[in-house]
């Protein structure tokens, strides 16, 4: 079987599954494409952290041993600056035990912060070979892959958040807290206690399936959660 025709069976394999299990999703494109390891991340950097959302790869690996795996020092700032482009690069590996042609190929994926991280273990020249061969089916199918946990995730979300909705003063307090306002600060805009402020983002917090006040307002942003804000001085 041609690599053409192993595209299009990872295309016909995606569109059979209603939620497609990424770690074999990416098993099978690890084995189509000859490549090593394939890991998938869809996160979040907050507090000098990736934070992710959903990680897995086709080793079947434990996501926590993952997400450590990403922020240690030597990975962090390749991770963060691939989702925050647009572009393939070539990363420095970070593997303990280095074999000096082992490189890594990240492909950052539209959406929510995204991406692929491709191993392999090849000469410059024979890897500058395959990414001119292939470098387009990995975005394509990374994309595809990317899109389908994204509806399948924001289904869940919807239905959780239709279940537990946050209230408007939750709500408005996100607002203020994204706003770069304190707790304090936040009281007296909305006129009730600090104590009440902190009650508020807890609940939210605990709503949106978050761990601390970053998360909280990057999901609800992303769910479209914040209202408008008017400041005191301008209300009628």
């Amino acid at each position: 079987m041609g690599l053409s025709d192993a595209y299009f069976d990872l295309l016909e394999w995606l569109d059979r599954q209603e939620t497609p299990d990424p770690g074999d999703f990416l098993s099978r494109l690890q084995s189509a494409y000859r490549t090593g390891r394939i890991t998938y991340l869809n996160g979040m950097i907050a507090s000098a952290r990736v934070r992710p959302h959903n990680i897995s790869d086709s080793h079947r690996r434990n996501p926590h041993h993952l997400a450590r795996l990403l922020n240690r020092r030597a990975a962090f700032q390749q991770v963060a600056s691939l989702l925050a482009g647009l572009e393939p690069i070539e990363l420095t590996s970070w593997q303990r035990s280095v074999n000096r042609d082992q490189r890594i190929i990240g492909y950052p994926l539209p959406g929510r912060q995204s991406c692929l991280l491709v191993e392999f273990t090849s000469t410059p020249e024979a890897l500058s070979a395959w990414r001119r061969a292939h470098d387009r089916d990995m975005l394509s199918l990374g994309t595809l892959l990317n899109a389908r946990l994204a509806r399948a995730s924001t289904d869940a979300q919807l239905e959780a958040a239709r279940a537990r909705p946050l209230t408007r003063r939750e709500r408005e307090t996100l607002a203020w807290i994204a706003a770069g306002k304190s707790y304090w600060e936040t009281a007296v805009i909305l006129g009730i206690s600090e104590r009440t402020i902190r009650h508020f983002m807890a609940n939210a917090r605990e709503k949106l399936d978050v761990v601390n006040n970053a998360q909280a307002v990057a999901e609800a942003v992303w769910r479209g959660l914040i209202p408008r804000l008017v400041e005191p001085s301008s209300r009628d």
